[in-house]
């Protein structure tokens, strides 16, 4: 009979129970999320603190607060969790959250900064943080929220469906504030409005209704003034049908859209529109069965390029403010002619195994450079940037007026960037020289961080600030470069790879075909696999040259077979020091089996090398592979 009692009371606890489950108390469930959700927000936005640049730091650094200091002050337990309301969301109200900030259970890492930028702004305005969630609990589609990114919940999805390529939008709908975005530059545009509003607001009630609504259109997104907007005009779309996907960052205030399954009569047909619409034609390049344009408003650079091999147009938006479209072939004025020379630059004996410097001493008495060499905080008995600089200035006419007309680096590693930042941080470098034209094409920034190296974001713009060049490029392909009596054309850049990337950023390198001295030599930088199958795709026999860099130090695993065998060099340069050539650590020999007796190897090694009869040096004879 007790029994009997007990088990009655039981149900009828258990039915009460399960009564009281409403969109309120399911923050029980959803708080055990929360939790989850919280602790690792606080280590990625942990992690995130120290990557982040320093207008984003500001807002992000802000100190996480425990359960239980949340409770102190003021956060709750979620009773307080409203109804839907179709005229406002009511975020912070009378010191607690009514609403949850929610990202997506799969969120990337754009989604999950802009995630932890809300939640600290918000925190930063009302002193307690709010409540974290994310897509995973469907429980909580029918509660009043912020919803960053693309979530599964349906406002979300409408939000998104009404973007075009490189916007981005932040809207109350349906009860619900829904932040989206096409691209990373694009996020961090929004993001910055929305905070702006929650920092404007009055008090700490954070009260959020349509006069919320921000849409950001392509134009902004990559940074156009309004005195630029005068002059922009927007990038048509394909022939009448949208690109492929959504524009793709290409970092610096570039994006590129990308129309597949292509062929060239649609490509021309599309240089036609664009010719229509009011682009001016600065620039044109064949190269193989791949075809190149570029155009120019006041306000934007336009490439346009034809990839024959992934029957592909891309196309790349530069915002002019950041970039110079590359100077015209000129007529120079003759000057007493400097006696020419490449110069290879010795790498000494650091304990780094590889680094990487080309000096070209051009007829006018000026230099081209590519890359450099190591910085030297990564290297323990050679400074580059001194090595560097004492090249320079034997060379020289003028040792205190060396002008640099062009400094082309290849990608952003210590080993290839690290003389230019370094120099540009003393007088005794910057006193001498005079940098006129810089060319790069760096990643964006989130992907510096995914590589795990967000120390060198800044690197290359504090040294610009610095070198002050008349020119500023950012290397696309087919583009030409004129200095003097040496011309430079790219082949290709992180343009033909992305959206694939490289963790390591090795893929991401400029490629480069110099011609000097009548001669043509193919410099790789560090690309590997997935570069150098593209270069055999698109190029075939256009990369038969005189000398050859190869690639990524001449390490194995690069994938280059094919192109070293099409390049068929007379000459192999190997940016690497004379004991990691030997294979003391990195494994070079399947390298040096593949260039047998026969052809010229040299090893950049301790010290320098200086050729001033190129012609003179090149065997005439050229190399031919025989693989066993």
């Amino acid at each position: 009979m007790k029994l009997t009692r007990f088990l009655a009371i039981a149900l009828t606890l258990v039915i009460i129970a399960l009564a009281a489950v409403s969109c309120n108390s399911e923050d029980t469930q959803t708080n055990k999320v929360s939790d989850a959700t919280e602790e690792s927000d606080k280590a990625t936005q942990g992690r995130q603190d120290a990557t982040e640049n320093s207008d984003i730091k500001e807002s992000t650094e802000a100190p996480k607060a425990t359960e239980k200091e949340e409770e102190q002050n003021g956060s709750d337990d979620g009773s307080s969790i409203g109804e839907l309301d179709s005229e406002k969301l009511t975020l912070f109200k009378d010191g607690v959250y009514n609403a949850y900030i929610i990202r997506s259970e799969s969120a990337d890492d754009t989604a999950k900064r802009a995630y932890g930028e809300m939640r600290s702004t918000v925190k930063n305005k009302v002193g307690t943080m709010a409540k974290a969630a994310t897509d995973f609990d469907k429980a909580l589609a029918d509660c009043p929220a912020v919803l960053i990114g693309k979530t599964d919940f349906a406002e979300s999805k409408e939000v998104y469906d009404t973007l075009k390529s490189g916007e981005a939008a932040a809207r109350f709908i349906n009860g619900k504030y829904v932040i989206v975005y096409t691209s990373t530059q694009g996020a961090d545009v929004v993001m910055k409005k929305v905070c702006e509003l929650i920092e404007q607001v009055e008090g700490t009630d954070i009260i959020i209704d349509s006069s919320w609504n921000i849409d950001v259109s392509f134009a902004q997104t990559i940074g156009y003034t309004d005195e630029q907007l005068k002059y922009y005009i927007e990038v048509p779309e394909y022939n009448g049908r949208a690109f492929d996907q959504f524009a793709v960052d290409l970092g610096q205030n570039s994006m590129m859209h990308i129309a597949e399954h292509t062929n060239e009569e649609e490509y021309s047909k599309y240089i036609a529109q664009l010719f229509a619409e009011g682009f001016e034609s600065y620039a044109t390049n064949v190269i193989g069965d791949n075809q190149y344009f570029t155009f120019t408003t006041e306000a934007q650079i336009v490439t346009a390029m034809y990839l024959d091999a992934f029957k592909e147009t891309r196309v790349i938006v530069d915002n002019r403010a950041e970039f110079d479209p590359p100077e015209h072939p000129k007529d120079y004025d003759m000057v007493e002619p400097s006696e020419p020379s490449l110069t290879v630059t010795g790498i000494g004996a650091t304990g780094w195994p590889g680094g990487m410097g080309y000096v070209y001493k051009l007829a006018d008495g000026t230099f081209f450079i590519i890359d450099g060499g190591i910085d030297s905080s990564n290297s323990d008995n050679v400074n580059s940037a001194e090595w560097l600089m004492g090249t320079l200035e034997e060379l020289a006419d003028d040792p205190d007026n060396i002008i640099i007309s062009g400094w082309l680096i290849t990608h952003i590693h210590v080993d290839h960037l690290g003389a230019f930042v370094d120099m540009a941080k003393s007088s005794k470098y910057t006193d001498k020289i005079t940098v006129e034209t810089v060319i790069y094409n760096q990643p964006t920034d989130l992907e510096m961080r995914k590589a795990g190296i967000p120390e060198r974001i800044p690197w290359m713009q504090a040294a610009l600030d610095v070198w002050q060049p008349k020119n500023l490029i950012k290397a696309h392909p087919g583009q030409v470069y004129y200095f003097y009596d040496l011309t430079v054309t790219v082949l290709a850049s992180q343009d033909v790879i992305v959206p694939d990337s490289d963790s390591s950023h090795n893929n991401l390198s400029i490629v480069t075909m110099v011609n000097f001295g009548g001669l043509d030599a193919l410099y790789l930088g560090d690309a590997e696999v997935l570069m150098n199958r593209a270069l055999e795709k698109l190029y075939g026999e256009e990369l038969d040259c005189d000398i050859l860099q190869l690639a990524h130090h001449g390490y194995n695993g690069t994938g280059a077979d094919a192109v070293y065998e099409i390049a068929s060099p007379s000459i192999v340069f190997w940016p690497v020091n004379t004991a990691h050539y030997k294979g003391i650590v990195k494994n070079v020999a399947f390298n040096q089996r593949f260039f047998e007796p026969g052809i010229t190897n040299h090893v950049a090694g301790e010290t320098n090398m200086t050729i001033k009869d190129l012609v003179g040096w090149v065997p005439e004879e050229r190399w031919t592979p025989k693989l066993s």
